[in-house]
């Protein structure tokens, strides 16, 4: 059994997708490849992947469309991470990516090391829950609906299109449920964003994007 993680690289030209997939599968990733914004879709639909490089410009549905896609409904990547893979300049591509449902970005040309530092923050880390020690106390079932709960918000908090003073608010709750059940990175990261720390939300959302893997898939 592969139980690298998987990447899904996404790009309208082959080189490109050649080249990702070589640097990414060297690194420790199962690469797979979709050539066009439709193609990523229908892939996303079929399995889960732990990441999307997601190109932004192509031919029919284009990069944006593709992640709203996916993110609609609760297919097995509506909360997978997703990085714009794009020439386009960062400021725009940054922003009409975030408001698609992406989650950062990787510029091109790309190099095997802005690649990888790219892409290495979303490497699963593996190991117990961190809500095992509650776990321990209250049994799995009552913390199993806790962490349900505690997913939902995070999804929610990653969808909202909110002024700051909401955003605060919202992150502050979070910052203090996550310490609870245990998520140390998320509660730090939350907490810096409910402060009004704006430059913290890139690592809030890798952070809120990481706990809802581990709740999805715990280790065995």
């Amino acid at each position: 059994m592969d139980n690298r993680p998987s990447i899904l690289i996404v790009d309208d030209e082959p080189s490109n997708r050649s080249l990702a997939r070589g640097i990414a599968s060297a690194a420790g990733w199962r690469p797979d490849e979709a050539e066009s914004g439709e193609a990523a879709v229908n892939a996303a639909r079929a399995q889960a992947f732990t990441l999307i490089l997601m190109d932004v410009q192509m031919p029919g549905i284009d990069g944006f469309a593709a992640t709203r896609a996916i993110r609609a409904g609760d297919g097995p990547n509506a909360s997978t991470p997703i990085l714009a893979f794009t020439a386009v300049p960062p400021g725009d591509a940054i922003e009409r990516g975030r408001a698609a449902g992406m989650d950062g970005h990787i510029a091109k040309p790309f190099t095997p090391e802005t690649l990888l530092a790219a892409i290495d923050p979303w490497r699963p880390h593996g190991g117990p829950s961190p809500a095992a020690p509650l776990i321990a106390i209250f049994g799995e079932a009552e913390i199993a609906g806790l962490l349900a709960r505690f997913r939902s918000q995070l999804v929610d908090a990653l969808a909202a299109d909110e002024p700051a003073a909401e955003r605060r608010a919202r992150a502050h709750k979070i910052a203090g449920i996550s310490g609870t059940l245990g998520f140390v990175e998320v509660s730090q990261a939350w907490l810096a964003v409910s402060e009004g720390d704006e430059s913290a939300w890139d690592g809030a959302r890798i952070a809120a994007r990481r706990a809802i893997r581990q709740i999805d898939t715990p280790a065995a």
